[in-house]
């Protein structure tokens, strides 16, 4: 993954990130806008809902800055990607391109764009920038790769889409350390289980 800020005239800042997806189908993953905004984890929802075709409101708490955002979201689809402009907030659009690549997979470029707003007021509330772009690029490349490897899985999109999606980014942490646990304790068990036969069939034997 690799991310920049280009020049300040621009006032844009974005990640590019390799998925394991060809164009049509990494095009296709970002019609579900509200997972593409949960799988940031920087992000603590307190509200998502659909308010017309192609049109959101979301409250959350941006934990990179400590920021609280209630905004609209007005979703413009493309050819090859996405361009979600905000009502609210210092920053005004993000876009989602998807570009294919002549050998491989797509690669997905997110781009944060705070052109909406002159550069004194953009200075003035500095404090509001985002600075969770690096981290949702990486929840992005990650989520990417795992729904590339498990989704053949039964009920793991279910999963996904149903659990893990709705949860708080605690919450999430939570979730995950008690499936380590719970793997560690069965590996143990049968650890354990299997020294008892191996007992057991000496004193049979």
């Amino acid at each position: 993954m690799t991310e920049g800020r280009p020049q300040e005239k621009e006032d844009a800042a974005w990640v590019s990130l390799e998925t394991p997806f060809d164009a049509r189908d990494l095009r296709m993953f970002l019609d579900d806008v509200e997972r593409l905004y949960r799988i940031n984890a920087l992000l603590e929802f307190e509200e998502w809902r659909q308010t017309g075709d192609g049109q959101y409101r979301m409250k959350v708490k941006n934990l990179s800055n400590g920021k609280m955002l209630e905004t609209t979201l007005d979703v413009v689809a493309k050819n090859d990607g996405l361009t979600v402009r905000y009502s609210n907030g210092l920053r005004t659009a993000t876009m989602f391109r998807v570009e294919a690549q002549p050998h491989g997979p797509a690669k997905l470029i997110v781009t944060d764009d705070y052109t909406g707003t002159d550069l004194a007021e953009r200075e003035a509330r500095i404090g509001e920038v985002d600075k969770s772009l690096v981290q949702w690029g990486m929840g992005l490349h990650r989520y990417l790769k795992q729904w590339k490897r498990w989704s053949w899985v039964p009920g793991w999109k279910f999963y996904m889409r149903r659990v893990w999606q709705p949860m708080k980014p605690m919450g999430r942490r939570i979730a995950f350390l008690l499936v380590v646990v719970t793997a560690a304790e069965f590996v143990i068990f049968l650890f354990v289980f299997a020294i008892f036969w191996l007992e057991l069939y000496k004193y049979v034997d």
